[in-house]
């Protein structure tokens, strides 16, 4: 049987690339091989009828899963950046996306990255329970291994994402779109970059120009959206749906812009580029692990944020083009692979 240990995806990017890959090992002729481990609020569990356990979400109540059912397990592949809370003799590789995690051991003392060092020291700690780790684009490898956590050999980047859902369905072609319409959908985390786009947006109000804007802030960031009150109330056309699916947006607005600073993947640069979109985004090396993007800006900088805005409405501008690609099938292939084949 071979371990696919969720017990920290609830929700999120990583709910949406868990959901995909349950998906697709539920469609594969192996599917009896594997079993689920779940965290309690992860909403998907409707599709499963068999080979899945719920466990509570704790340090605790994981060790106590582990040191029951580890004889069980041919493979185990932990979905949440943590190894396995005890070494099992099963090939054991975890999948960690979250770059913030590696970022925070060079920054300690940041309040900012302080609960991400926290589980830093975890992922140390449990560091030798996992033979390899998974990542999704070459910066995550030269992440990973300039922190020491693997070495090279030991780090495999094997992207995957539901490259179908964004190609298919009811796109708006370009032209066809409303020329000044802008959209960054993700939660308001500090990363994102959510403060400086705003103060970009503020600058283009004081240049006399007020593209709208489509925003996703949720109410843990209530300062972020008292700031969207205070521009709207001066004339800028910021539009915050606090949650949505992003499809519709996708396929009628013409583009994404993208000011993150720490993405372990970026998947809404693929999403967008795949949605007919032309794609905006920082000037950062995870940016081009995925896309070549239409224009790209310094994430640090208002103004550079804001002249690109303007220089993206140059109907020269090129549409983007995704340079990665979906190996979710390279992925099952190694989890079912046996180690003497």
């Amino acid at each position: 049987m071979i371990l696919i240990d969720a017990l920290y995806i609830n929700k999120g990017g990583g709910a949406v690339l868990l959901q995909y890959l349950m998906e697709k090992i539920l469609a594969h002729p192996a599917k009896d091989q594997f079993f689920f481990l779940l965290d309690p609020r992860f909403d998907k569990l409707a599709v499963l009828d068999k080979n899945y356990a719920v466990v509570q979400n704790s340090m605790k109540a994981r060790k106590k899963f582990y040191k029951e059912t580890q004889s069980n397990y041919t493979k185990v592949f932990c979905f949440a950046n943590t190894p396995p809370p005890v070494r099992i003799k099963a090939p054991t590789y975890t999948y960690l996306h979250n770059q913030k995690l590696l970022e925070a051991p060079r920054r300690v003392f940041s309040k900012m990255y302080f609960t991400q060092y926290l589980k830093y020291l975890v992922i140390k700690l449990y560091n030798k329970n996992t033979d390899y780790y998974i990542v999704q684009t070459r910066h995550m490898v030269t992440e990973l291994t300039n922190i020491g956590l693997k070495d090279t050999a030991h780090t495999l980047s094997i992207p995957f994402y539901d490259n179908e859902k964004y190609t298919t369905g009811n796109s708006k072609p370009f032209e066809r779109r409303v020329k000044d319409e802008f959209v960054f959908i993700s939660n308001p985390s500090p990363q994102k970059n959510y403060p400086r786009l705003l103060d970009a947006w503020e600058y283009l109000l004081e240049k006399d120009f007020s593209p709208r804007l489509h925003v996703t802030i949720d109410d843990t960031a209530p300062q972020l959206i008292d700031r969207v009150k205070e521009l709207n109330a001066r004339g800028a056309r910021i539009v915050n749906h606090v949650y949505l699916d992003p499809r519709e947006l996708y396929f009628n607005c013409p583009y994404l812009i993208f000011p993150s600073i720490i993405e372990s993947f970026g998947l809404p640069l693929i999403e967008a580029a795949d949605s007919g979109m032309k794609v905006i985004a920082s000037d950062l090396p995870y940016v081009y692990d995925v896309v070549k993007p239409s224009l790209t800006f310094d994430p640090f900088d208002k103004i550079a944020i804001a002249d690109a805005v303007i220089n993206a409405m140059n109907p020269d501008l090129p549409f983007p083009e995704v340079v990665t690609r979906n190996d979710v099938d390279k992925l099952i292939a190694l989890l079912l692979k046996t180690s003497n084949s």
